[in-house]
């Protein structure tokens, strides 16, 4: 019978390998994005202008109270990794309240605003369920930190 328990157990476990990529999917890629000018630009245009350089992304939404508190981690990372090129992307409920919000934002980089907010083809392959996440890709544009919802361990490492 503990045989019987072993078995399933380790079925149940292979079972639940996680979903880690190392490159973003065309439809992803051609999600449409806001600049700060309102302006159209896809995901991948961002990608092409940080190639060659290691990326740090944020998605987040200035109402977002866990966003909010998790921007002085963010300024502490940036304060250690200011080699690093910096993206956030917004999933706001408007780009007027995105907007608005950036003004409480202490963080630097390049933002973005997502108008489908997280509900097309990139929040689907990000599997964007909750915010903040943080994401690191490398310098030939590879995904190295796929999932991470806090600035971790995981990140500092990724990031030298």
């Amino acid at each position: 019978m503990r045989n019987l328990y072993l078995i399933i157990a380790l079925v149940l476990l292979s079972g639940c390998a996680v979903f880690q990529p190392k490159q973003f999917t065309a439809a992803s890629l051609n999600e449409e994005l806001l600049t700060l000018e309102r302006t159209s630009i896809s995901f991948k245009e961002v990608l092409e202008q940080n190639k060659g350089k290691k990326t740090f992304v944020q998605i987040f939404a200035s109402y977002c109270p866990y966003s909010q508190r998790s921007f002085e981690d963010v300024l502490l990372f940036q304060q250690k990794n200011p080699a690093l090129e910096y993206v956030f992307l917004s999933v706001d409920h408007s780009y007027h309240d995105w907007k608005r919000g950036l003004e409480s934002i202490p963080v630097k980089g390049q933002h973005y605003y997502i108008p489908k907010k997280g509900k097309g083809e990139l929040g689907e392959f990000l599997k964007l369920k909750t915010i903040p996440r943080f994401l690191i890709i490398d310098e030939e544009g590879k995904i190295s930190v796929y999932k991470s919802s806090k600035v971790s361990d995981k990140l500092h490492n990724k990031a030298q």
